[in-house]
């Protein structure tokens, strides 16, 4: 089965994120705006608030541009500017989990991805999770899918 075509799962966002994120991005800019009308020294007074307003940027450029996307052989994780390439057939097992640590995710509805014999992991949060699965195992025929969980057949 050839498969050419890139397939993309945008994250799931948490309203407790999405306020938090879009609360944080708001101070910034409120701090960056009152430091350019202060009498702070010039270089206080244009450098910080860039620095705010980059900061601000980032945040929502992590939140709004966090997915998933699949071709042929390869999983492609994007998290703002980061980029993780995990190619599916060392993908091992995958199974949901709300573990807070720091993840390419915007929600604690998460699912854990084991690849390289178990040795490394990503958790990710998939909007659509079904569909999401349903693609890594379309990819991967050494996987089989058991509701919301993905692990390696018997003998793969």
């Amino acid at each position: 089965m050839i498969m050419n075509e890139q397939l993309t799962f945008p994250s799931k966002r948490d309203t407790w994120i999405v306020l938090l994120s879009w609360t944080g991005a708001g101070i910034e800019v409120a701090v960056g705006l009152l430091l350019l009308g202060s009498t702070a020294p010039p270089l206080v007074r244009w450098l910080v608030p860039v620095a705010c307003l980059a900061g601000a940027a980032f945040m929502l450029w992590v939140l709004y541009g966090t997915y998933y996307a699949f071709t042929e052989d390869t999983l492609i994780i994007r998290c703002g500017p980061f980029r993780f390439k995990v190619p599916v057939a060392e993908i091992e097992a995958v199974t949901p989990t709300r573990n807070p640590l720091s993840s390419p995710a915007c929600s604690l509805d998460r699912l854990l991805i084991r690849y390289r014999r178990g040795r490394r992991r990503l958790m990710v949060s998939p909007l659509d999770r079904t569909g999401f699965l349903e693609a890594l195992v379309t990819r991967a025929p050494n996987l089989t899918r058991s509701g919301l969980e993905v692990v390696k057949k018997r003998g793969a």
